[in-house]
């Protein structure tokens, strides 16, 4: 009966230590640094309450991760060079990689690209700011970089437009779905179809995808739920 006893004091004092150890490592633990990096669906937007970057460092913290969330989106951005289509004339994505991305050492990147990459300026027919073939070859390039610097990435896909937009554009940016889709799992990478998450919470709404867009394009506080939702799920799988 001592005997028993005494085992149950140690099983007992070694569970409370076990506890008491994970508690102090989620208190002490390592910072974990996250940049959303992207365009116009990404960056701070009026009207948007709390954009995705903003609700992954929440939702983050919520379950005892430190994190320090950069939002490194620019409305307007395409993921090449201002060199490659300057219609809108800022730092795109290879423009600003180094400093937006690399220079922060993150523990996650999450690249939302491919909007504006699709974007038909002179209308039907004619050809994207970032020819598909090239923006491949860009989100190729931020992944090895990435990597090489330890970094693990998730790809999300463009989200899809609404019906403010013409059909040709809609049908131009399944393209770039597709090709993020493609990227990610020929680099083994995370991923996010954007597409598919957002009508798959509409699929009972009479607005159905249009719920989400206010303006056609870019989505409303749930629509960055869902995004913000989806982010928080793979790294808490990962880090846990």
């Amino acid at each position: 009966m001592t005997f028993n006893k005494a085992c149950l004091r140690l099983t007992f004092t070694i569970v409370v230590f076990s506890l008491l150890s994970k508690t102090a490592t989620a208190q002490t633990g390592k910072e974990l640094v996250i940049v959303t990096f992207g365009n116009s669906t990404t960056a701070p937007r009026k009207g948007v309450n709390q954009v995705y970057a903003i609700r992954i460092h929440d939702l983050l913290d919520a379950s005892g991760i430190q994190n320090k969330v950069i939002n490194s989106g620019i409305g307007g951005s395409h993921s090449g060079s201002v060199k490659d289509n300057d219609y809108t004339k800022i730092e795109h994505g290879m423009d600003r990689f180094e400093k937006a991305v690399l220079n922060h050492h993150a523990d996650w990147v999450t690249l939302n690209f491919g909007l504006n990459d699709a974007y038909q300026d002179k209308g039907i027919g004619t050809t994207s700011r970032i020819p598909v073939e090239k923006y491949i070859e860009n989100l190729n390039y931020f992944i090895s970089q990435i990597r090489k610097d330890n970094g693990k990435v998730i790809v999300l896909t463009p989200n899809p437009v609404g019906s403010k937009l013409d059909r040709f554009r809609y049908e131009r940016l399944t393209q770039y779905r597709k090709a993020a889709k493609s990227v990610a799992k020929s680099n083994k990478t995370y991923f996010i179809d954007s597409w598919k998450l957002f009508y798959r919470f509409t699929r009972r709404d009479p607005k159905s995808i249009d719920s989400l867009l206010p303006d056609g394009t870019h989505p409303n506080d749930i629509g960055h739920k869902l995004i913000a939702d989806a982010i928080v799920k793979i790294i808490k799988r990962a880090e846990n």
